[in-house]
This record gives C-alpha cells, structure tokens and sequence, in this order.
C-alpha cells in the first residue's frame, strides 16, 4: 500500500507531464489584491472559483479561523509585505460560516495535547494564548468585522487601501457582503 506521501508525489509527476508551464506567471498579483480566509479544507479550490480568481491573481494568506490575534503578527506582516513590496490595491477577509474555529475552546485543544504526551509545563506557556485566540471566537460573522476593524486601525496599512469583509458559505460558496471597504473610504 502507497504512503500518502507517495500518492502526492506520484500525483505530481502526473500533473507536470499533463501541464505545459511555459508561460511566466508574476508574483505579483494581477488583480491587485490580498485576500485572508480561512485554512478549512471546504474552502480549497471553491473559494477561488466563488470569487473569480486563478493563479496568479491575488496574495492568499490563510489561518485557522481566518484570525487576527496579534496587532503586528505574521499575518499582519504578511499584509505589509503584500501591500508595500507586491503593490496590492485592496484587501478582502472572507471568513466563513459553520467555522470549526468558532465550535473549539481553549480547553479542548489543550486537553488533546496532554492526551498526546505534550508536559504541563509546555501548556502552561501557550494557555493564554490559546484562551485570546479561541475562546473569544464565537462567531464567524462578527470575527470578520472585528478583523476589519483591527486592520483598519493599523497604523501602517494605509488609509486609501479598501479593505473589504465578506463571508462565505463553505457549502454553496455563496457570498455575503458584510463591509464594503469602498465606503469606508
């Protein structure tokens, strides 16, 4: 029986011998957009073709829970990076609903890393952390706007960047409009 390693490997000397990359796609973005979702496997492949993109359209960035925890965090950075060397216009945060994030506490993902031998003493130093993170996350519609709101207020995005909240429906791929970052400006 093939590892799962092999099925991803033998799955990419398929892929390359049925695909012709000749033609040069830029790193930076077509479209002129950043776009922060979420790391659910319902949003692989599905929120691209809801939102009209391809390669080389847009700079993904993706996180459990489509969060913003810290005000200069790596996803914050990855933003600046975006904006002041790929020459992004726009900024969209599609979250969406039925997030496993917004269903999970603090304690229930320490309680599974103790249960796999991880020592009290490392838990102790990520317990804050964890509780920021996932027990103020409860719905996925008000964490979006409040991701907004936060990049909005950041000091180093600046102000004529439209930054946009949308939320998505992992099922359908429907999406709501919940900010319009055109307003705001």
């Amino acid at each position: 029986m093939a590892t799962l390693l092999q099925e991803i490997l033998d799955n990419n000397q398929a892929f390359l011998s049925q695909n012709d990359f000749s033609a040069t796609i830029s790193k930076y973005p077509q479209k002129k957009f950043a776009l922060l979702t979420c790391m659910d496997t319902r949003l692989v492949e599905l929120i691209n073709s809801a939102l009209g993109i391809r390669r080389g359209d847009a700079k993904m960035i993706q996180n459990a829970g489509t969060s913003l925890i810290e005000d200069m965090g790596e996803t914050v950075k990855s933003l600046l990076l975006a904006i002041y060397i790929f020459d992004i216009k726009e900024i969209f945060i599609v979250g969406h609903y039925d997030c496993g994030v917004a269903l999970t506490t603090s304690t229930d993902i320490l309680q599974k890393m103790r249960s796999r031998g991880i020592a009290e003493q490392q838990l102790a130093l990520i317990g804050k952390s964890f509780a920021d993170w996932l027990d103020t996350y409860t719905d996925p519609v008000q964490n979006v706007l409040a991701v907004v709101k936060k990049l909005k207020a950041n000091p180093f995005i600046p102000k004529d960047i439209p930054i946009h909240g949308l939320i998505i429906d992992p099922h359908t791929g429907r999406l709501d409009l919940l900010s319009d970052g055109y307003h705001a400006l």
